[in-house]
């Protein structure tokens, strides 16, 4: 279910439940990293956004932050 503007035009409803906390990233890469991202959620049978968040806590860690991202 997608997000939808209220009457307002400024807030959202119809989130779901498990995205109310969360705040969308985006980043543009080439489609060969899309692919290459893919590939390996579907060969490790896993999402990409649990690849994303495992690159997230990776970087954290190596600056020296706490491993907070979730898939």
């Amino acid at each position: 279910m997608a997000a939808k503007r209220d009457s307002t035009g400024s807030g959202t409803k119809n989130i779901k439940p498990s995205r109310v906390v969360r705040t969308q990233i985006s980043t543009w890469q080439t489609p060969e990293a899309a692919r290459q991202l893919r590939i390996m959620a579907a060969e490790e049978e896993t999402t990409s956004q649990a690849l994303i968040a495992e690159a997230f806590n990776l970087l954290f860690a190596k600056r020296g932050k706490p491993q907070i991202a979730e898939p």
